[in-house]
């Protein structure tokens, strides 16, 4: 795919919405700047590796902390119960915060830096993912949540399942975005998820903003009233 890109020196960056009622065009196969300053540009971007070298270790490390304290049925119950409760949280932060209603230049600016340069330029490659400046942070909070409420061996083996629902969506998102359903018959069942992962999403990209938030799943869509119609 060739990008058309903006060069640094232009005025001409992504819109911030502060001064349109609604959204910017839909720009395809072309990506734009968020940034003037290039070590803002960069921190904007991420390569799909970075969020699997981060997490996949920490995922790892936690699992193998809580598979110390319980035992194996309770540690896969809570391994569960995380990546469920990551699910959630994907849906709440995707409808209330990376959808703000673009009701004034506050509203505007959060929901452009959050989310809407995705839905401006849906086909650039390093903003598919969530950037390690929001995710990090993000993490951080959810273990403390986690050390709070609960034993640490359980708080572990939550953390660890919700890292991993974190890392399903990621690439999940990745996916449906660059990538085709694969044709083998070995594959039927991953398939027929993703060709339904993929279109819900696309849906949700370019007819219907208010709904289709869950990237991984639509469970949250159909317990909160936000499922996209099969046709």
């Amino acid at each position: 795919m060739q990008y058309k890109i903006t060069p640094k020196d232009t005025p001409d960056l992504a819109p911030h919405y502060h001064g349109a009622d609604a959204e910017d065009p839909v720009h395809r196969a072309t990506i734009a700047r968020m940034f003037r300053s290039d070590l803002f540009e960069f921190f904007s971007k991420v390569h799909p590796l970075v969020p699997a070298a981060l997490y996949v270790p920490l995922a790892w490390f936690a699992a193998r902390v809580g598979l110390a304290g319980l035992a194996l049925p309770q540690w896969v119950a809570g391994l569960a119960a995380g990546f469920l409760f990551w699910t959630l949280a994907e849906y709440l932060l995707h409808r209330y915060v990376f959808h703000l209603p673009l009701t004034g230049p506050v509203n505007k600016f959060i929901y452009f830096q959050s989310h809407g340069i995705h839905h401006q330029y849906p086909d650039d490659f390093y903003r598919l993912l969530m950037v390690p400046p929001v995710s990090v942070p993000l993490a951080a909070l959810f273990y403390a949540i986690f050390t709070l409420a609960l034993p640490a061996a359980w708080a572990a083996t939550l953390f660890a399942g919700f890292v991993v629902g974190y890392l399903a969506y990621d690439y999940t998102h990745f996916a449906v975005h660059f990538m085709k359903p694969p044709r083998s018959p070995l594959l039927a069942p991953f398939t027929v998820w993703f060709k339904s992962a993929r279109r819900r999403h696309m849906v949700h990209h370019f007819e219907q903003h208010g709904h289709g938030f869950g990237v991984s799943t639509a469970l949250w869509d159909h317990v909160f009233g936000t499922a996209i119609a099969d046709k």
